[in-house]
């Protein structure tokens, strides 16, 4: 496990993302774009000595995504900057490959013929044709091999997938530090709808409901209660985070190398602060009187005790959430797997059982370093009971 002093360091917080994201985009925002400028503020801290093919691929990302938008709002080519900004500030010394691989991780699930179009399609191949001639022969292979690998093909599962890139990172550890910062980028995207919330708010809330009988919270004004959409997103980033952190414990892949065990890290904090915001905000808006809301607590802290986020388990072993995750999750359909998790946003007893579950997982994978959910692997989901 990392240090205290190593956690701190580590730390990626969502005030920092959020400011990450606001200095890129007010760089994109310009009327003439200045790369050099837009590259300095992602590397940071970090020493690149050879410059030009990332000025060359920032180049060819801002044509090839232009103005187009992300599922919660924000620019779309923020997400592939953001994940190299990431690694430039948590590996100790990256390459110009390391972020050229961040860049370009997303370029054949996003940039494809039938989305931009016959020309445009042909007229960005040749400006990455031209990110190309800025290296070498064995990095331009490196680099196909590595944008093919992190590209999830069509006829893959979300497991299959994640066990193809797992199976090549002891020899390729930048994949796995690429997956990671994909996560961790993905996770704190969810924060654009968000307000802040206090450190340990929820845990705070949660001794108060269960051990101070006359406890009443008083009502945060700012507190925004996340709608549907917001919800949906969250518990779908959150399920994805679940399930690669379960397949890199089984492997002993969580502690690879330092960066990894810092991204990994960050993910699990990151996942739990997500949740808990979206557990105050349900706690403190819901319509159910404070007695049932302390009752529902009790109950999933005697149902988590009793090892209900050990392991996926089927509805008929009975416990309160078993079988949530095969119905709610397990379905291929994305769309179909949308309805399912909207409709478990109906249910607010529900869903807000379910957010603290998460709480629950993310907090084990902090604090013990054997800890996954069993029953998780690279053929889908598995009930074990």
């Amino acid at each position: 496990m990392l240090s205290g002093q190593a956690q701190r360091q580590a730390a990626i917080t969502v005030e920092g993302h959020l400011t990450l994201s606001a200095t890129i985009n007010w760089h994109l925002s310009a009327r003439k774009v200045d790369l050099r400028a837009l590259l300095h503020v992602i590397l940071g801290p970090a020493k690149v000595v050879d410059q030009e093919p990332l000025i060359e691929a920032l180049n060819y990302l801002h044509q090839a995504y232009g103005d187009r938008r992300r599922k919660n709002g924000p620019r779309a080519v923020l997400h592939c900057l953001r994940i190299a900004a990431m690694l430039a500030r948590t590996i100790p010394a990256p390459t110009t490959l390391d972020l050229l691989g961040a860049l370009m991780h997303d370029k054949e699930e996003d940039l494809t013929r039938e989305e931009l179009g016959q020309p445009e399609w042909d007229r960005l191949q040749a400006e990455f044709a031209r990110v190309l001639a800025k290296i070498d022969s064995n990095h331009r292979w490196f680099l196909g091999e590595r944008i093919g690998l992190l590209w999830r093909q069509s006829s893959q599962s979300y497991y299959e997938y994640l066990g193809v890139v797992l199976s090549r990172v002891r020899t390729m550890p930048d994949l796995l530090r690429c997956k990671l910062a994909d996560r961790l980028d993905n996770t704190l995207d969810i924060a654009v709808q968000r307000t802040g919330t206090e450190a340990k708010a929820f845990f705070e809330l949660l001794f108060s409901m269960l051990f101070l009988p006359g406890f009443q919270p008083l009502l945060d004004e700012r507190m925004m209660v996340p709608d549907v959409e917001a919800c949906v997103l969250l518990l779908s980033q959150l399920f994805k985070n679940v399930v690669l952190m379960s397949m890199l414990r089984q492997q002993r892949l969580d502690r690879l190398d330092e960066t990894t065990e810092r991204l990994f890290f960050a993910l699990a904090t990151t996942s739990s602060e997500q949740a808990q915001w979206a557990a105050v905000a349900l706690l403190s808006g819901s319509s159910l009187a404070w007695q049932e809301r302390r009752t529902l607590l009790r109950e999933m802290m005697d149902y988590c005790a009793a090892g209900g986020m050990a392991a996926v388990h089927q509805r008929d072993k009975g416990g309160l959430l078993d079988g949530t995750f095969l119905e709610h999750f397990a379905h291929p359909d994305d769309a179909i797997r949308k309805r399912q998790i909207e409709s478990l946003f109906r249910d607010k007893p529900l869903f807000i059982r379910l957010l603290v579950l998460y709480i629950g997982i993310f907090t084990s994978f902090l604090a013990d370093p054997s800890y996954h959910v069993r029953g998780i692997d690279h053929t889908g989901l598995h009930p074990v009971d």
